[in-house]
């Protein structure tokens, strides 16, 4: 995984997380207000650093494990 240095980190935006997490912009939104994927508001458009993308993927994918396993 890449680090916090600024020339490395690409700004992704709704419909680029939406493809990479292969959910719907809706979806994307929704944890984005929620607070749940860490977004930034640039004017009218909600921007996302990839690498926070990448955290919310595996934390999602962390807690999907854990409760899969103990159902």
């Amino acid at each position: 995984m890449q680090d916090d240095d600024p020339q490395n980190i690409k700004i992704l935006t709704v419909q680029e997380v939406a493809d990479i997490l292969r959910i719907h912009r809706s979806t994307v939104s929704r944890y984005a207000m929620a607070g749940e994927l860490k977004s930034y508001v640039v004017g009218n458009r909600r921007l996302f650093k990839d690498i926070d993308v990448w955290a919310f993927f595996e934390n999602q994918a962390d807690r999907e494990y854990v409760f899969g396993k103990e159902s």
